[in-house]
């Protein structure tokens, strides 16, 4: 997906795709059922606003003021839905 589409309205990319510093809600998890309560008990859940703060070594995400690192399988498993930046 290129930045270009992520800047629609409505256009939705897994989480490893999320531009850095731009929040986004989460759409959907597909991951394993133990790793996805796991994710949600840690208050990443379907309609959640988070923001990737790091890409290097793995996913580094602020999830309600609180860093989580997710490896980029499961990060590949979660789409967002990049938030407009005008409304920000």
């Amino acid at each position: 997906m290129t930045a270009s589409a992520r800047e629609l309205t409505g256009c939705s990319c897994p989480l490893l795709e999320s531009e850095a510093g731009r929040p986004a809600t989460v759409v959907a998890i597909a991951c394993g059922d133990q790793d996805a309560c796991r994710l949600r008990a840690m208050g990443l859940y379907e309609g959640a606003t988070i923001s990737v703060i790091n890409k290097r070594h793995c996913l580094l995400v602020d999830v309600r003021g609180t860093r989580l690192a997710l490896g980029t399988d499961l990060a590949q498993g979660i789409t967002v839905q990049p938030q407009d930046r005008a409304a920000l």
